[in-house]
């Protein structure tokens, strides 16, 4: 496993782990959820699970997770897509020719849609697990009071990226984030959305189920 530091143009440090295999032929940049990190049991299947099928991983902490240095930064939606830009910047420059892809969980995975309906992006596949598609209301739920959170649905209504193909998968079981949200969101925008019957909001109550969930991320990343 290979360590990395990135810095932002704010000063501030993006800490990375990633699994880059001997002739990697796809690169995919995990985005963790809220109170999560790079070390995530998520992310730790994904790097067991993909790089033998000839792809590279590379999971960093958001900022206000993590380790101390991203730990230092303030958690607001900018300074997140700031922190995804930066790591793809690194990629982009370290493997030119190399096609980027991206797996976002639940927070993870709105702050993933975000930025690819509003940010420049090398990459156009997506695989979104657990999505936080109401993230908004989730955080009025927690008592936030920031009234700066993209409301997804509408920014999908307005501006649903081009050309970016995604893949959704959620728990049926799931108690953070109701698959009631990922059915309307992928109903609504055309995505497709596979239930796994029994699983929670990690989807790995079954041994079985991570696996199904790398090869269900693989299959989108090859088409």
């Amino acid at each position: 496993m290979e360590k990395i530091l990135l810095t932002k143009a704010n000063g501030h440090q993006v800490p990375c782990i990633a699994e880059f295999p001997e002739g990697l032929e796809k690169l995919v940049i995990v985005v963790h959820g809220y109170d999560s990190s790079k070390e995530s049991a998520n992310a730790a299947n994904l790097m067991r699970q993909l790089p033998g099928k000839g792809f590279g991983v590379l999971a960093y902490d958001q900022p206000h997770h993590g380790t101390a240095q991203a730990a230092e930064e303030e958690l607001t939606v900018e300074n997140c897509l700031d922190s995804l830009a930066c790591v793809e910047d690194y990629l982009a420059e370290r493997f030119p020719e190399t096609e980027l892809c991206y797996f976002g969980s639940s927070f993870g995975a709105y702050i993933t849609c975000i930025y690819l309906a509003t940010r420049p992006h090398r990459g156009c596949k997506a695989f979104l697990r657990c999505a936080a598609v109401n993230f908004p209301e989730l955080a009025i739920d927690e008592g936030a009071d920031d009234v700066e959170l993209p409301d997804l649905f509408a920014l999908y209504e307005q501006a649903k990226p081009e050309g970016v193909a995604m893949a959704f998968a959620h728990g049926a079981c799931d108690s953070t984030v109701k698959v009631e949200a990922a059915i309307a969101f992928t109903d609504r925008f055309g995505y497709p959305l596979t239930i796994f019957p029994g699983e929670e909001h990690t989807i790995s109550d079954f041994p079985e189920s991570p696996i199904r969930v790398a090869q269900l991320a693989a299959e989108l990343y090859t088409r």
